[in-house]
């Protein structure tokens, strides 16, 4: 026994684990074609649900839940035979050593490296000898808007009963975005935990849960990849606590959306004065039902059009006002710049 309760009680029914990692494949596949209007065949999803099995079988041994002194529990993945992990910043906090739980149950120490706080990026370095399951990097700048990827992570921690729940979804950004957001849907204990291509090599980290359980956040393995000699050297820096929606150089409209049941598109909560969608004419109550020639139904339609876009770019909305349909250019803004603007608004006036 380890003289620690959580590790303890990790320990304690390991014997127990199911081997339900496929658990989002099958009925959860009919439920996405469904949604996305694509007339997927079944040979697609069945070659869907091999390529997502694949990657669970892969990867589900390299994916560990991270549990600091205080006992808050995070996720992370061995990048290397040499037990290399990569995790959220956030995760590892200010800690310097976190326990390290292994999906047989194993627990061993780890070193916490360096982390870049701003884009929630860290290094763990798992304290012993031997060669570790891991998984391969891959290429996120690569992924384009509506990619399946796969999630996995530790959801509430590690449970000795089941191993890391599988989840899938597809893109909303592109990977050139500063981050990555998906539609895999995350809870506490998964931040930090793998995101996959279906190639089974690893794209992002979970970063942040966003708006929405189904609209979540992660960063890019290019972001490791930009400061890995710093990383590795131990270096932390940064401020924790930019939200990945906050990336100041990321497009807006400069308006608050919502989902508004039986209204097939986007419904305009309030408009920002002076903000791209204001000087496009847009009100609140209007309902946005196409953007750049797509359908829009949903928030989260519009989010993935969003991420299609960089701050600049003008593009055709159309417009559902009291019944009537009009058209209206919109050209999209820079976050950073919004943002500025709104809080010398709010300064007071001397």
């Amino acid at each position: 026994m380890s003289n620690h309760p959580i590790i303890d009680n990790f320990m304690i029914s390991k014997r127990r684990m199911a081997s339900f990692y496929y658990l989002v494949v099958g009925g959860l596949l009919s439920l996405l074609f469904a949604g996305s209007g694509i007339a997927e065949t079944v040979p697609a999803m069945a070659n869907l649900q091999k390529q997502i099995q694949q990657v669970a079988q892969s990867a589900t041994a390299a994916t560990v839940a991270l549990v600091s002194d205080g006992g808050e529990t995070g996720s992370g993945v061995i990048v290397s035979p040499q037990g290399l992990i990569l995790t959220a910043a956030h995760v590892v906090g200010g800690d310097e050593m976190m326990r390290v739980v292994f999906s047989d149950g194993r627990v061993m120490k780890g070193r916490v490296l360096g982390a870049n706080f701003t884009r929630d990026a860290a290094m763990v370095q798992i304290l012993g000898e031997g060669t570790y399951p891991h998984v391969e990097l891959g290429e996120s700048d690569a992924l384009h808007v509506g990619d399946f990827v796969v999630a996995l992570g530790h959801s509430k921690g590690f449970d000795p009963e089941r191993r890391a729940p599988i989840r899938m979804g597809r893109l909303c950004t592109d990977g050139k975005q500063r981050f990555l957001i998906s539609e895999c849907t995350l809870i506490g204990g998964d931040s930090g935990g793998p995101l996959f291509d279906l190639s089974g090599k690893l794209v992002g980290i979970h970063s942040s849960i966003g708006p929405m359980l189904k609209i979540n956040n992660h960063v890019p393995v290019s972001v490791f990849r930009h400061d890995w000699e710093k990383l590795l050297s131990g270096r932390q820096w940064g401020q924790l606590g930019l939200h990945p929606m906050a990336d100041p150089d990321s497009p807006v409209l400069g308006f608050a959306m919502m989902d508004v049941m039986g209204v097939d598109g986007v419904v305009v909560e309030d408009v920002v004065v002076d903000s791209p969608a204001d000087e496009a004419g847009i009100r609140p109550g209007d309902v946005i039902t196409y953007m750049d020639s797509r359908g829009l139904r949903s928030v989260r339609d519009m989010l993935r059009e969003l991420g299609r876009h960089r701050p600049g770019e003008t593009v055709p909305l159309v417009v559902l006002r009291k019944g009537t349909a009009y058209k209206a250019d919109l050209t999209f803004g820079r976050r950073g710049d919004l943002m500025s603007g709104l809080k010398q608004m709010e300064q007071p006036q001397g």
